[in-house]
């Protein structure tokens, strides 16, 4: 019962209204949407999950290939310096190669030889007597 006040002291009671009893369809269907809806963000849940998983191995291996992009240049770069220095090793057992790298290198000369400098963009000019 519902107590109501009018505008006096007293009050009037009056039978309190029900609702009408729920029908087991409208209840049902409520089960299922809740259901759903429960379903439904565990499902988004999941796919972010993995979405992230995804993206995380994604990112992983293109910072895998970059660094192997990276060694395979810095290989090469080695293997030139390599090659070079072979080379180089292979004409210092040349005693001309020599010879003539120790005139440049350190200004030596042969007896009554004269060495002239000149700016660095010509060779040295060596003149024998």
């Amino acid at each position: 019962m519902e107590v109501h006040k009018l505008n006096s002291n007293v009050s009037v009671l009056q039978p309190k209204q029900t609702q009408p009893p729920k029908s087991p369809n409208n209840y049902v269907k409520k089960v299922h949407r809740r259901r759903m809806a429960v379903i439904g963000i565990i499902f988004a849940v999941i796919v972010i999950v993995f979405g992230v998983q995804i993206f995380s191995a994604h990112q992983t291996y293109a910072n895998t290939v970059e660094q192997i992009e990276i060694s395979k240049k810095k290989l090469s770069s080695q293997k030139e310096i390599q090659s070079d220095l072979k080379l180089e090793v292979n004409q210092l057992h040349d005693t001309n190669y020599i010879e003539k790298y120790i005139r440049e290198k350190y200004m030596y000369s042969k007896p009554g030889e004269q060495i002239y400098n000149l700016p660095s963009d010509v060779k040295t000019t060596t003149i024998q007597k």
